[in-house]
């Protein structure tokens, strides 16, 4: 929408300092200023895709394989190019002031750290040297990709920030659906299988390239990314047309959920177009009809060969929050460490011969079991902060509903999974661009919306006429 329709809708405009689009995207200079500094962010995030065949049952560590030697040079490379530039640049990591609340996240690291270099070896796996340094290692994952991204966020006019982190997270995200789908002729045992250790398992997208729900997550924000800044045409529907069934094939359950209703959301609360909320109602009616003939069919790809008891516990999730639940009640204040540490708190409250569990299975559970108490209230801080932040920016334009509906789906994984608390992967780069992004994204300048009935009348200006008499 440009200034001129804007103002003949009765759309009151103000505070309009550049000529670009008022919503949607605009083009960041930042990509063209710090070209190395952008592909760098964007190279790390992205990360390096999983070749290897991991012990999905947890009972084995293999930490020295192709593809972590292949991340430790990636994590090395990219802190070297961010050291060179800062050197080279004679700048700081901030350039200018960033409201991104730097004390959560530093009182943050400061505590997983403490935790982890104190936390206790452990009695059923206890935690080895090696491990506790490839916990330090996993922080150190963390900490890279949060330098890199706001390096670039400081470099980034605080009108173009909300555009960049967009194009980024797009991006990436797309790389990975184009990925998925291009690997998956060359090596489809790779791209398309399932659980090795369950010979009952259904096949999965993702298989070991690629965890299938972290394929539905990307496939979903690149979704939300075709329908709001794709122009209208056959580039918008082939992209959805790649992207739904990426979903489905996946057979991500949470994560297909956390989709659906953040898009139910976006559709019947958010969107402005009477076009969009009637084609949601008649798409859930139109399945909802359909779901009666083929509701065996539905249950089959629900239960993913699953038995009913095994669902009724979701998965033995529930079976993992209550060890994680006992395991941090006997050091609630301090937790057992980052990583390594709380995986080894898990299995020494863990009574079951079937299957040993990675991780907790919640966002907050893991942050209490790798930091404690503390842990957990500053993850709370984070995920409330964004959300609150997120809510309140809706009516800055599309680029901030794409972000608030993006951490809306990162809240929701939250419940059953989660990004922050676990070892780096690729979502964990694009959460982290989200919350950086929002929360850093200052209004007091650039462009704002407000939409009324009628025109408002413009404040008189009350500068003060200059003093000749005193130049």
């Amino acid at each position: 929408m440009g200034y001129k329709v804007a103002m003949q809708r009765g759309i009151d405009v103000t505070t309009i300092e550049t000529p670009a689009k008022i919503d949607g995207l605009r083009e960041p200079k930042t990509r063209h200023k710090y070209p190395l500094l952008y592909w760098t962010t964007f190279a790390y995030i992205v990360g390096v895709p999983n070749f290897v065949h991991f012990d999905s049952t947890g009972r084995t560590a293999n930490p020295i394989n192709v593809t972590s030697i292949s991340i430790v040079i990636l994590t090395a490379v990219a802190g070297y190019l961010l050291t060179t530039m800062l050197l080279l640049g004679r700048q700081g990591l901030i350039v200018r002031k960033l409201r991104i609340h730097g004390w959560i996240w530093i009182a943050l690291l400061i505590e997983l750290t403490v935790a982890t270099a104190l936390g206790p070896a452990g009695h059923v796996s206890p935690v080895t040297t090696t491990a506790r340094l490839l916990a330090f290692y996993r922080i150190g994952q963390w900490v890279v990709a949060f330098s890199l991204i706001v390096a670039l966020v400081s470099r980034t006019p605080r009108e173009y920030v909300p555009s960049l982190i967009t194009r980024l997270i797009g991006q990436i995200s797309w790389t990975w659906v184009a990925l998925v789908w291009l690997l998956l002729p060359i090596i489809p045992s790779q791209v398309y299988g399932g659980a090795e250790d369950d010979p009952h398992a259904v096949r999965r997208l993702g298989g070991q390239l690629l965890t299938p729900a972290h394929v539905t997550l990307m496939a979903s924000i690149g979704v939300f990314y075709a329908l709001l800044f794709f122009p209208r045409g056959p580039r918008k529907w082939i992209a959805l047309f790649i992207a739904l069934p990426t979903m489905v094939l996946t057979g991500a359950r949470a994560q297909l959920a956390g989709f659906l209703v953040t898009y139910l959301v976006y559709a019947l609360v958010l969107s402005r177009k009477a076009t969009i909320r009637w084609a949601t109602v008649g798409m859930v009616l139109f399945l909802a009809v359909m779901t009666i003939p083929f509701s065996s069919v539905v249950g089959k790809y629900l239960a993913r060969g699953q038995s009913a008891e095994t669902l009724s516990s979701l998965n033995d999730r529930t079976r993992v929050w209550q060890a994680s639940m006992d395991a941090i009640e006997l050091r609630p204040l301090l937790g057992y460490g980052y990583n390594a540490g709380a995986r080894a708190a898990i299995r020494d409250h863990w009574k079951f011969a079937h299957w040993i569990p990675p991780h907790a299975h919640n966002e907050f559970l893991e942050a209490a079991l790798a930091g404690g108490i503390p842990a957990l209230l500053l993850f709370l801080a984070i995920y409330l902060l964004v959300l609150l932040k997120a809510g309140r920016d809706l009516r800055y334009g599309t680029t901030c509903l794409f972000l608030f509906l993006v951490f809306v789906q990162f809240a929701m994984d939250a419940i059953t999974g989660g990004t922050l608390g676990f070892a780096y992967r690729e979502t964990g780069g694009i959460f982290l661009l989200c919350a950086v992004g929002v929360l850093a994204n200052d209004h007091r300048s650039g462009i704002r919306l407000t939409f009324s009935k009628r025109k408002r009348r413009r404040a008189p200006d009350r500068t003060p006429e200059p003093m000749a008499h005193l130049v």
